[in-house]
């Protein structure tokens, strides 16, 4: 058994052209044309009102300050939209409110009384 590595070829590798320094990619993200946190604050408001509360009952409801609901409504802070789903009363104003902003949506409310003899 042989006590050295049997000698290889001199084949050597190609080198790759110096293109400089590594540069990270840059995503596109274009800004929104539609100002969604005010739209959505706008959609609060009109659930808010479509409920029959203040701003101040609705809030106290939802269990915040009067200064952070404000800024869920005015777009300045993102809503907590789970907590406000949790009162029962602002739920279905919300969610029509809510499907007015998708494009292409339309809300039908509809009441149907059906009589039992």
């Amino acid at each position: 058994m042989p006590n050295s590595l049997p000698a290889t070829s001199a084949v050597s590798h190609p080198v790759l052209p110096d293109i400089g320094r590594p540069v990270m990619a840059k995503a596109n993200v274009r800004t929104p044309d539609i100002d969604w946190g005010f739209e959505i604050g706008q959609a609060i408001q009109r659930a808010v009102r479509r409920a029959g509360f203040s701003n101040k009952e609705a809030a106290a409801k939802v269990g915040v300050d009067d200064a952070e609901f404000g800024k869920w409504i005015s777009g300045t802070r993102r809503p907590q939209l789970d907590r406000m789903f949790a009162v029962h009363e602002l739920q279905k104003p919300l969610v029509i409110e809510l499907v007015k902003l998708a494009a292409g949506m339309e809300v039908i409310e509809e009441i149907r009384v059906r009589s039992i003899a």
